[in-house]
């Protein structure tokens, strides 16, 4: 997934549809989302905290937001290689963008892939509350 201001949110998902759909063997998608957390940048062990915490998630998964120049900076991190994975999805699609951006996406790639088949309902549920918390801290910073 490319990092350029041209691309929109949606047509980012849309690429990453597309490819992921491609791969039609599960196992080769599952390692191309473990492949997607090489180039994400670490969330540090004093961040791994209540405040950063993803509730009802099954495994701990943590967000670090902040605000930068403009831009929603996000940074995640799982103890569960597979939730780590989906999150890099969300985080790539979310990261450097302006808030209006992302209080505008509809993510749905969830839906739209096997990913939504292959994993547990608390896995789903954890998910759609890390896309919850980033939109509500992009819609923070808009304000």
């Amino acid at each position: 997934m490319a990092e350029c201001d041209c691309i929109s949110i949606e047509e980012e998902q849309e690429a990453f549809i597309r490819d992921f759909n491609s791969l039609e063997d599960w196992m080769i998608q599952y390692e191309c989302l473990l492949g997607l957390t090489a180039d994400m940048p670490v969330v540090y062990s004093e961040e791994k905290i209540r405040e950063n915490l993803i509730e009802g998630c099954q495994a701990r998964l943590w967000v670090v937001l902040s605000f930068e120049d403009g831009r929603v900076r996000v940074r995640i991190d799982s103890e569960a290689l597979i939730v780590k994975g989906i999150a890099a999805v969300i985080a790539k699609l979310f990261d450097k963008r302006y808030p209006e951006e992302i209080c505008n996406a509809r993510l749905d790639f969830l839906e739209r892939t096997s990913i939504r088949s292959q994993i547990s309902t608390d896995r789903f549920h954890g998910m759609l509350k890390l896309i919850e918390r980033i939109c509500n801290y992009a819609g923070a910073q808009r304000a």
